[in-house]
């Protein structure tokens, strides 16, 4: 059954705008091998997709941006990322991911990997690179080669191969309205620290609620409003880290909407005072 999210952001400084975002929710508890891949082009011919879903026991799933990736990863469990288009941008879109997921398999599909730079740049984030300029034969061998090692894996995982338990990224690509936004919705439980040059604070969630935030003096709704005018910084998130205090008690709903309102009126006051001046 599809699902439909609203994000609600900052985009127009007028008021406050509504991305959606359409995923569809299924049953994989006869899956081995969750794959998500990453490619922009909304019609393509796609060699290496046709490949995987021939592959028994092998789930595959597209997204074609960067931000649709991530929020996926942080609301789902996947055991490869696979990222396709030109070679420098595909790279750098898996060492995005990477910064934000640093225990997740990342694989680049490329046309090429004879650029020494691009590999280098490869090989220091841990992205492992296929090339998709060879037969197809060779290219099958290759993706069932990476889908193997995962299979041989199951149903003993290893120690923080979850890559929900080792999320951190940077506060000038996800605003931490919408890092919080997309971790209630997936019921997630755990600490959130933000450290910028203001200093370092914490928000604390329980099953998709924010239940305490804490930053320098301020507590509960105070320290989360500060937080969310941070436009520079970077986030850690720790799975299963419990606030025996609570400070905070209306839903996160609320929190947004009514932050967000805020951030708009000020930047609209800020306008204004600056027109004014000249």
């Amino acid at each position: 059954m599809a699902a439909v999210v609203a994000f609600f952001t900052r985009e127009n400084p007028a008021g406050i705008e509504a991305r959606f975002l359409l995923f569809l929710s299924r049953d994989v508890s006869t899956v081995e091998t969750r794959l998500l891949i990453l490619n922009p082009d909304p019609v393509f011919e796609d060699r290496a997709l046709a490949m995987f879903d021939a592959m028994p026991k092998v789930e595959t799933r597209i997204v074609r941006t960067l931000s649709e990736a991530v929020y996926i990863l942080m609301r789902e469990n996947f055991d490869l990322i696979v990222v396709e288009g030109e070679s420098r941008v595909a790279v750098g879109q898996a060492t995005n991911i990477r910064q934000h997921f640093p225990s997740l398999e990342v694989v680049c599909l490329v046309e090429q990997t004879q650029d020494a730079t691009l590999r280098e740049e490869a090989l220091q984030q841990n992205i492992e690179l296929v090339a998709t300029n060879c037969s197809d034969r060779q290219l099958r061998s290759r993706l069932r080669r990476i889908v193997s090692a995962f299979e041989r894996q199951s149903g003993t995982p290893a120690e923080g191969i979850d890559p929900c338990h080792s999320l951190v990224g940077n506060l000038n690509q996800f605003s931490a309205a919408e890092i919080l936004q997309m971790s209630c919705m997936s019921q997630r439980s755990g600490r959130f620290t933000f450290k910028s040059s203001r200093g370092n604070s914490e928000i604390y969630l329980h099953h998709g609620m924010v239940r305490h935030a804490i930053y320098s003096s301020l507590e509960g709704e105070g320290a989360v409003a500060e937080i969310f005018r941070w436009r520079q910084g970077r986030f850690y998130f720790e799975e299963g880290i419990i606030s025996q205090v609570q400070t905070v008690n209306r839903p996160w709903t609320h929190l947004l909407l009514d932050n967000l309102q805020k951030l708009d009126e000020t930047v609209q006051l800020t306008s204004a005072q600056g027109s004014n001046e000249r």
